[in-house]
């Protein structure tokens, strides 16, 4: 939350996003000739064949749209990063309180110190604070 108490969701997370008629939209799930869009039902997309919701959070849903892969303009894959207790983490999701979903790849360890739930095997994950990200960095590459 900002100070006035409005949920920050201007920090990227990492993830798959389709150009669709000069805008961008985050990817939900896909099949092969479709995407599923990250749009609400209020947002006109003629190439729109099917809509619905899928489950997020405990009690919340996503709205999506399935379209065409032929009407994209583009796809770019979205990687963000960001230092957290001056290690590198991954950013993954963001959930609706505004906490920031990270994984990590490094010691044990330092991962506990983190305050990070996993093992060495299975990865290191948490939910941190965005106040808490520093030196936030978003690298895009264009897919098509």
């Amino acid at each position: 939350m900002d100070p006035a108490g409005e949920l920050m969701t201007d920090i990227p997370v990492t993830g798959a996003v389709a150009e669709y008629r000069g805008q961008r939209f985050r990817i939900l799930f896909s099949g092969t000739d479709w995407v599923a869009l990250n749009v609400g039902p209020d947002v006109e997309l003629p190439d729109a064949f099917a809509r619905g919701e899928s489950p997020t959070e405990p009690g919340h849903y996503e709205p999506w749209a399935k379209v065409p892969r032929s009407a994209l303009d583009g796809f770019i894959q979205v990687s963000v990063s960001a230092t957290l207790a001056g290690h590198t983490v991954s950013l993954r999701r963001r959930l609706r309180d505004g906490r920031i979903g990270v994984e990590f790849v490094g010691p044990p360890h330092i991962a506990r110190e983190m305050g990070l739930d996993g093992d060495q095997h299975q990865g290191w994950t948490g939910l941190v604070d965005p106040d808490d990200l520093h030196d936030i960095q978003v690298e895009e590459t264009r897919r098509g």
